[in-house]
């Protein structure tokens, strides 16, 4: 059976591009809406990635789209949670969301702790940053890396296959492009 990546689509213009990655990569996926997402889609995908979103946590009450991913606690299904996607993954874990300076250009990000996540990834990389958001660091997660403009730019799960960057990789030209590799690379598949 072919391994099936998922992709939330939380509302990002960005989402497609993960979409155009993965067929690069020659890679089985499908792309659902956070509106038509169901713990079926979360339980049965081999691989998870949460885009996005025009939503701001602060500004809206969170816990419906908590909710949503509440299932990726009981089940050990790697997981990517960019942007929005690594706010609610640190939320779901404790971490508290909060205003942060505007950021929506390139932005270097300084790595903290060494991490497979960045492979070959140079120290000091730049990546495309969108967001006015930022969500702190829970005892459950390592620091991976920050930026000027946020304390935690990347972490991963301690003990769970999360992992989370507040940058936009998927338009990130070759640096994003060799995160998310680099992120395939490091999930292990069901079996």
């Amino acid at each position: 059976m072919e391994i099936q990546h998922l992709i939330v689509n939380c509302g990002s213009v960005k989402t497609k591009h993960f979409g155009e990655i993965l067929t690069q990569e020659n890679l089985n996926y499908s792309i659902v809406t956070i509106e038509s997402l169901t713990e079926e889609h979360l339980i049965n995908a081999d691989k998870i990635i949460i885009s996005g979103a025009p939503i701001l946590l602060t500004e809206v009450d969170s816990v419906p789209y908590l909710k949503k991913f509440e299932i990726l606690k009981t089940i050990d299904t790697p997981v990517l949670g960019v942007c929005f996607g690594h706010q609610i993954l640190g939320m779901l874990e404790g971490g508290e969301i909060k205003r942060t300076t505007e950021a929506r250009s390139l932005e270097t990000i300084k790595q903290t702790s060494p991490s497979p996540l960045f492979h070959a990834i140079p120290q000091n990389s730049v990546f495309e940053e969108d967001h006015c958001e930022s969500v702190t660091l829970s005892d459950s997660f390592q620091l991976l890396a920050h930026s000027q403009s946020c304390e935690n730019e990347a972490m991963q799960h301690k003990t769970l296959n999360w992992w989370g960057v507040q940058f936009h990789p998927e338009v990130s030209e070759d640096y994003g492009t060799l995160l998310l590799q680099n992120w395939l690379n490091l999930c292990t598949t069901k079996g």
